[in-house]
């Protein structure tokens, strides 16, 4: 398999290993599951405030 998402070494965005992964809800990021929980973190704070999309694949990381 020459799938780049499987063959991952570490998180794109903190480095450290992958021991589990998941694709990054607003970029092409593979991330750990630390990084996926401050996304999640993130996702929850703009639906707060009042943003009901979905937020998927949005093209950036938005800092709250």
């Amino acid at each position: 398999m020459n799938d780049i998402f499987f063959n991952k070494k570490n998180c794109d965005r903190c480095r450290k290993e992958l021991t589990a992964r998941i694709m990054s809800w607003f970029t092409t990021e593979t991330i750990c599951m630390d990084c996926s929980v401050e996304e999640d973190k993130i996702k929850s704070e703009l639906r707060k405030q009042g943003n009901k999309d979905t937020l998927e694949g949005c093209g950036y990381l938005p800092k709250i």
